[in-house]
């Protein structure tokens, strides 16, 4: 059976393509017309474009060497191009779900041209870079952390034993402590990763205070502490890692904060040109219905269990652009 997988898949991708739509003349394309449907030209490039998505894939590339998949492929986009204008004489155009797919491509395309591609990241001030960097200065630096490796038992004498047990270890013995973690602890969640608690600050919440104060306590790596007692049981804890505070400069930390900065820059933009777009087109808030409309707000979400009318609509006649 012939794979025809490649062939489905590019025509997809010629779907996606930018284009002047069906019934455009003259289309801005390169290279020889291959094909004509209706005003549509479908030129060399329009090929070359779906194949260029194949960039990576040499395999598939090598497939469409040959006069009869040069073909195939120029027929597959024809028969894109016919069922195109069929769904426009049927008037798909209208349905509701072909209208919000276009509505939301529209303005993702609108966003991009005027307000992405006219901000960029140079357009943000050395200036702003370090007043940015001055005030949110703690953004940038990391505490001090400590990484320890616990044993969790519920039992105060089974704690006492197996803390004795574990430094009369030695420092050096680093493989006896995952052994006395695989042999006695009843914390189900570090055990598998031999007792590991990653990396912990000062600040740290989701361990408890004491076992942290206990982990910045031990002054040595492979020191061991303990028991230590908590909500959760008697702790023993070795010290696997430290790493000591430090402060990105600014000149390490400048690309990030430039695109942070540049996202505020196109938010404020996107703000500016919704309230330059109200002085032409009239939009009604109606607050008092807003107020009995209940939001499914589960993780799973939902619909609206009352949809409020919402009115927009154009000033005059004149405003209102013709299709």
């Amino acid at each position: 059976m012939r794979r025809c997988v490649p062939l489905f898949a590019a025509l997809a991708l010629y779907a996606c393509r930018p284009s002047p739509g069906p019934g455009a003349k003259g289309a801005a394309r390169s290279g020889p017309v291959l094909a004509r449907v209706d005003d549509t030209e479908i030129t060399a490039s329009d090929l070359q474009d779906v194949l260029a998505r194949y960039s990576h894939t040499p395999f598939v590339l090598a497939r469409y060497s040959t006069p009869e998949k040069k073909r195939e492929l120029l027929d597959g986009i024809v028969r894109y191009e016919l069922m195109a204008r069929e769904a426009l004489r049927r008037g798909y155009d209208r349905d509701p779900d072909v209208q919000r797919i276009a509505k939301k491509q529209m303005v993702a395309l609108f966003e991009k041209r005027e307000i992405n591609d006219k901000l960029h990241a140079e357009d943000v001030s050395q200036a702003d870079v370090e007043k940015f960097y001055r005030e949110h200065q703690a953004e940038f630096v990391r505490p001090e952390e400590v990484r320890v490796s616990q044993i969790l038992v519920h039992d105060a004498a089974a704690a006492r034993r197996i803390a004795a047990e574990a430094k009369t270890a030695g420092h050096s013995d680093i493989k006896s402590f995952r052994e006395l973690v695989e042999r006695y602890s009843e914390d189900a969640d570090s055990k598998p990763r031999g007792g590991d608690l990653t990396f912990l600050d000062r600040k740290t919440a989701h361990e408890p205070h004491a076992l942290v104060e206990a982990a910045f306590a031990l002054a040595q790596i492979n020191d061991v502490a303990g028991p230590i007692e908590s909500d959760k049981g008697f702790h023993i804890i070795r010290l696997t890692d430290r790493r000591p505070a430090t402060t990105r400069s600014i000149a390490d930390a400048k690309l990030d904060i430039q695109k942070r900065l540049l996202e505020q820059m196109r938010a404020q933009r996107k703000r500016d040109l919704a309230e330059e777009m109200r002085k032409s087109i009239r939009v009604e808030i109606y607050q008092d219905e807003l107020a009995k409309v209940t939001l499914d707000l589960s993780p799973d979400g939902g619909r609206p269990a009352v949809v409020p009318p919402v009115a927009v609509s154009a000033p005059s006649a004149a405003s209102t652009p013709k299709p």
